[in-house]
């Protein structure tokens, strides 16, 4: 079940995401809850900015019950492993375009959210 505000994990710290972020605080219907990122200062900032948790991998953010639903805003040829990793752990996802890198990734990614249901 969703609910509302939807609470939102964000994969990736980067460029991708600070473009998006005036959207996400401007929705009434998104909470930013919890963050993957590598670096720590990021995650660290990320806290510091918008409470919620914050994982050093992708995992850990797939297996987050506080989130519903994932923006993966990491470098395009990491579209797929990530989105695989948080299909398999139930979240919904948004991902930054482009989806993927190539057609084999791109239908994987549809394959594993079917799989997930």
């Amino acid at each position: 079940m969703i609910s509302d505000p939807i609470r939102l994990g964000v994969a990736g710290l980067g460029r991708g995401f600070m473009l998006t972020l005036p959207s996400i605080l401007d929705d009434p219907h998104v909470e930013l809850v919890a963050c993957a990122a590598p670096r720590e200062n990021s995650r660290e900032a990320f806290v510091a900015r918008f409470g919620g948790s914050a994982h050093a991998t992708i995992e850990g953010l797939a297996n987050d019950p506080d989130v519903e639903a994932v923006y993966i805003a990491t470098p395009h040829q990491m579209h797929r492993e990530h989105a695989e990793i948080l299909a398999a752990g139930g979240k919904h996802l948004l991902v930054e375009k482009p989806l993927a890198i190539s057609m084999d990734d791109a239908n994987a990614i549809v394959d594993a959210v079917g799989r997930a249901g």
